[in-house]
């Protein structure tokens, strides 16, 4: 066969950079970084390097597997597809089409396929973490302004602000070559963090939050451009709605208070929100799980869109762009395949979330797993007795990591699909092993800057691995489902059809740029929101119970909302923050990846750290009201005396990992945004005890 060079897309995280794979003789060899992608312009990173170690690793499932007493048997595909259809079945006869819930992790790009799978089905229930990653910033941004946050325009940028994202170890691929070429011509830099990040280091202002207080931060920031008149009062006047209410809104929130509360500096306060409205254009880059993990995230996230909009940000070169995918309708989250937009009005309302969060009917996301786990336990609001799991590690992604393992135990059916084991597949009926993104066609456009990118096939899979589109189609023809794809073909040309493109065609081009407009409100005479104009108060959700305004809520476990606690739980746990040779619960069995990050460390301040008699590198319990876990020590001068950060993801490689050193075993799933059902994980109480 030789040597062959494919061009592609990594997709071992959601930054999806461009690859040369390298195979020979049928094999791959190597992954290289391609210079020529418009976007990652040859970086790649330790997994994406990583791939031909992870597609022939010797744990990789590579055979459909059957719970057989306290184990698993080999089976046929046949036998595999046969028992998931005949339960599923069993759960739709017997409590309806929605007692049968699908769940998805954050990569492979697989939710328009379930999507579409699940419409076919006639269960309006998809479950994903949108609530704890992404979701409250769509939610927040587009209430506000009718369109999402997530572009900002770094390269073009006079003043770069980082809230709560630390692209360098999250999505190096995506935002990293902007934000250099934005510093290179003399951006100026704030960031946003409890912790002293490289990008911390080298910000002109690092404003070292307490955790959990964004929002209160986000609205002095606010009184402090309104107060100082340096609001574009042009845009004011004319895009916006509320200014006045939004003036006496954020009036108590003054630097001393806002300082009191968020324990940075009153100066420190005034000087970033004066440099980033007397630096325009200003990117404001909201994290895409550190500002959707908190009790207001959704205010959060209006308020940090309220900054953009303010300050004449949104939609112009240099600040917050829209920017939508060539796909349009058929992109990864587009209504076209969503079934709460194709079911019938009354099977569509069933979806999980719209009881607690009833925005989720005007601006959908999967349904939050913290709503499917009462359908599990309590049928509240109905049953649910069935679940598919696709590339997602249940027990260890989500807080209270014993509640979520006792809730899954709880199902009549569970299968998974995934390329290993896991502390979630080891609950599976059925496990079924995917394809490798090398080993497969697909399309990407999520958060891809108005691109659309192939992912053609290098490698025919291992053998017995499949597709997970093929998986769907057997298993939706199994069912005797209509109106389904009946090839993988189908299933690509359909994601394209409002680009124009069929696959082949776009396989051939390697990409396609759909391009944008500048400031398309003036072009439209509105912008996509119920008055046409950026909503600073937003009286149509006071309709919903959701206040208008964004709203400060205290963290539900902090030393001020919880003084009892602190006796005994101290410190203040955040955690969530990314290592560059992980995503989030996978790869942890990859050597390469491992030898660079093979423990939790837990950042303390030294000084902290010496009272309790703890040495640098020494293990330890951390302790939460909810459970405790192993961790190492790791000394952080720069982190707040009273404050700790643990990462989150790791389980492989120890007995019993995902009750002993998984920090989920220790995070809340209680005290949610009222409005996404997002999780405070960003801010807990917690001790230190010598092991």
């Amino acid at each position: 066969m030789g040597n062959q060079t494919v061009r592609s897309i990594c997709f071992e995280c959601h930054s999806r950079c461009g690859v040369l794979l390298n195979l020979e003789n049928g094999r791959l060899q190597e992954v290289k970084g391609d210079k020529e992608h418009p976007i990652s312009r040859g970086y790649i990173c330790p997994k994406g390097a990583a791939a031909p170690e992870i597609i022939y690793h010797q744990e990789r499932i590579t055979t459909p597997l059957i719970k057989s007493g306290k184990g698993f048997k080999q089976a046929s595909w046949e036998e595999a597809l046969s028992l998931i259809a005949e339960n599923l079945s069993r759960a739709s006869e017997k409590h309806g089409p929605e007692s049968v819930v699908f769940g998805t992790g954050t990569t492979r790009g697989t939710a328009p396929y379930i999507n579409c799978f699940l419409t076919a089905f006639g269960s309006p229930n998809l479950m994903a973490p949108s609530n704890m990653s992404g979701g409250p910033i769509v939610m927040g941004s587009l209430a506000t302004s009718g369109f999402g946050m997530s572009d900002p325009d770094y390269a073009n940028s006079k003043c770069i602000l980082l809230w709560a994202h630390n692209p360098k170890k999250s999505w190096p691929g995506l935002y990293m070559n902007d934000i250099r070429d934005g510093l290179k011509q003399g951006s100026k830099l704030i960031v946003v963090d409890p912790r002293r990040t490289n990008l911390a280091n080298k910000a002109d202002n690092w404003l070292q939050i307490r955790p959990g207080t964004d929002v209160a931060l986000a609205l002095g920031f606010i009184h402090i451009i309104i107060e100082s008149e340096l609001y574009d009062k042009d845009f004011v006047e004319n895009w916006t709605d509320g200014f006045a209410a939004l003036r006496e809104h954020v009036s108590e929130y003054t630097p001393q208070k806002t300082a009191e509360i968020t324990w940075i500096p009153s100066n420190q306060i005034q000087d970033a929100a004066r440099m980033f409205a007397n630096n325009p254009p200003g990117a404001i880059g909201p994290g895409m799980g550190g500002t959707s993990q908190g009790n207001d995230a959704f205010d959060l996230n209006r308020a940090l869109t309220i900054i953009s909009a303010i300050t004449g940000n949104l939609e112009v070169a240099g600040g917050n762009l829209r920017l939508p995918a060539p796909t349009s309708k058929r992109s990864c989250y587009g209504p076209d395949h969503d079934p709460f937009f194709n079911l019938p009005k009354d099977q569509a309302l069933k979806k999980l979330g719209l009881k607690q969060f009833p925005l989720l009917q005007f601006i959908p996301i999967p349904s939050p797993p913290q709503t499917v786990w009462p359908a599990i336990t309590d049928n509240d609001p109905y049953p649910v007795r069935a679940m598919g799991l696709f590339a997602n590690n249940t027990v260890c992604a989500y807080p209270n990591s014993s509640h979520v393992r006792q809730v899954l135990k709880q199902l009549d059916f569970l299968f998974a699909v995934d390329y290993f084991h896991t502390p979630t597949t080891e609950l599976a009926d059925v496990i079924l092993p995917p394809a490798h993104w090398v080993e497969r066609d697909d399309v990407e456009d999520l958060l891809m800057k108005s691109y659309v990118f192939s992912q053609p096939k290098a490698l025919d899979p291992l053998p017995d691995c499949r597709d997970e589109k093929q998986i769907l189609i057997e298993l939706a023809q199994k069912l005797g489902l209509k109106g389904f794809f009946n090839n993988e073909q189908e299933m690509l040309d359909y994601r394209l059809e409002y680009a124009g493109l069929t696959y082949e065609q776009l396989k051939e081009m390697g990409w396609y740029y759909g391009g944008f407009t500048y400031k398309s409100y003036e072009n439209k005479g509105k912008f996509r929101t119920l008055t046409g104009k950026v909503a600073l108060n937003a009286d149509f959700l006071e309709n919903l119970g959701i206040s208008g305004m964004p709203q400060f809520r205290e963290p539900p476990e902090s030393p001020y909302s919880r003084p009892e606690l602190t006796e005994d739980y101290p410190l203040i746990l955040t955690t969530g923050g990314r290592l560059l040779v992980y995503y989030h619960s996978s790869h942890r069995n990859i050597a390469s990846l491992r030898k660079k990050a093979p423990d939790p460390e837990l950042e303390i301040n030294p000084d902290t750290a010496q009272k309790l008699d703890i040495e640098d590198g020494e293990w330890v319990y951390l302790v939460s009201p909810r459970g405790r876990v192993e961790i190492k020590v790791s000394y952080s001068p720069d982190i707040s005396p009273e404050v700790v950060h643990s990462p989150h993801g790791f389980w492989y490689g120890v007995e019993n990992g995902w009750q002993r050193v998984n920090i989920n075993m220790l995070t809340d799933d209680e005290a949610l945004c009222p409005v996404t059902g997002s999780v405070p994980i960003k801010s807990l109480l917690c001790r230190v005890e010598k092991m």
